[in-house]
């Protein structure tokens, strides 16, 4: 089969629905929409449709993932409809950047999946976290009184984890081995000490960015080292959030050449899908 002129992918996630339309020669038009709790036909057609798919320019093929997707019928108005397993498409989105196998692939949506890829396949599924995207607004709205993710990375970009936090040298004087100093000892642990002032706006958005960004870094991290694993990947809208990815710059003995971030992250498990989608079509990619 030759590749389709135009294709398309959506991702079902459980704060964001995110569509990838292909057109031949064409930059991919990425778009992303609130949440969608049962996907339908109707859903579809909306959503490709806010992409750009007019008449003339409908999809041959349209890749699903996420959430119920797999409840869809196998076409929509003569279009065949891929349901791909969400584990699958992750790991497709996360080889998709080059990264050396096997490889760990972290997908922070609403929360956190991760799988092991080691090249075209099925890939192994190793654990999930109910830490994630979802973790982030919800706490920031009991914190914060917002959900805005601008105004979150805002505030969390001028504000200082060790607000709330405990780091090593709080607790030891300095670092320890290969920990240095600054290194987190307790998330938000300052605050429970009644002596301490109390932390501003600020700095509760740069402790919680903190919070959830190396909570799943370590858990990553772990399956790497349980799996021997030579890379990890990260993808997911967290990473477009302000500030995210330098609370990850501070995992100490972070090792750059290790770690990878998928260009688009928050679309990297929708390219994955049609990915997959379009090798079982027998398309050149």
């Amino acid at each position: 089969m030759t590749a389709p002129a135009c294709s398309a992918a959506i991702d079902f996630g459980g704060t964001v629905t995110d569509v990838v339309l292909r057109r031949e020669g064409q930059d991919d038009v990425l778009l992303a929409r609130p949440a969608i709790g049962a996907p339908t036909p109707a859903a579809v057609r909306g959503l490709l449709a806010a992409a750009g798919a007019v008449p003339g320019s409908v999809p041959e093929l349209i890749a699903v993932t996420g959430g119920r997707s797999a409840a869809l019928p196998e076409e929509i108005d003569g279009i065949p409809v891929d349901r791909v397993a969400e584990p699958t498409a992750i790991a497709a989105g996360g080889l998709e950047t080059g990264a050396r196998t096997p490889s760990v692939v972290v997908s922070m949506g609403t929360g956190t999946a991760i799988v092991v890829a080691t090249g075209p396949g099925e890939p192994r599924q190793l654990v999930g976290s109910g830490i994630g995207g979802g973790t982030l607004l919800g706490l920031a709205r009991l914190l914060l009184g917002t959900t805005d993710v601008a105004e979150i990375g805002e505030l969390s970009s001028r504000g200082r984890p060790s607000g709330c936090d405990l780091t090593v040298g709080d607790l030891l004087g300095g670092g320890i081995g290969p920990v240095p100093a600054e290194a987190t000892a307790s998330h938000f642990a300052r605050v429970g000490r009644a002596a301490e002032a109390l932390p501003s706006r600020e700095d509760m958005a740069a402790a919680l960015t903190n919070l959830v960004s190396q909570a799943i870094l370590r858990l990553a991290f772990e399956a790497a080292i349980g799996n021997a694993a030579r890379s990890i990947v990260l993808l997911g809208h967290l990473l477009d959030v302000p500030g995210f990815r330098e609370s990850i710059e501070r995992v100490p003995r972070l090792d750059r050449s290790f770690l990878r971030i998928a260009e688009a992250p928050g679309f990297a498990v929708a390219r994955g899908a049609l990915a997959v989608a379009l090798a079982r079509a027998g398309a050149p990619q």
